[in-house]
């Protein structure tokens, strides 16, 4: 995988977590204004979550770190909007030095603990064969 900030730390939720906490915030009493932060369980950087990736999927995935002018390059071809990219590379960036931190919130909410990055790679193996 060749991408810029390897580096860059972040929680990342599973989409059936989203879910399971909307249905429970809009089905349940008490959250009327509420709002709430909510992440996987797991701080990982890009360079961890394409290891796990490769793992579930059964082959060795190894990190290369891009120059971030060169990914710049690349979305601008991909997505065309220039302020967009630039956003999404500042983004990244910042998770390097302010790693995006996991909460506990699913958990508080339903009860039980967010599921992990893997269990959403597992999940989602299909898509990266």
């Amino acid at each position: 995988m060749r991408w810029p900030f390897g580096e860059a730390s972040r929680a990342l939720i599973h989409e059936k977590d989203i879910a399971a906490v909307a249905v429970h915030v809009l089905t349940s009493a008490g959250h009327n204004g509420a709002a709430y932060a909510i992440t996987g369980p797991d701080e990982l950087t890009q360079a961890e979550q394409v290891r796990v990736i490769g793992e579930v999927v059964g082959r060795e995935v190894r990190w290369e770190e891009q120059p971030p002018e060169e990914a710049r390059e690349r979305l601008l071809a991909a997505w065309g909007d220039e302020a967009f990219v630039d956003s999404a590379l500042k983004a990244w960036e910042s998770f390097v030095a302010g790693p995006e931190r996991a909460t506990d919130t699913v958990r508080r909410l339903l009860g039980r603990p967010a599921l992990s990055f893997r269990q959403w790679a597992e999940d989602h193996a299909e898509d990266f064969r």
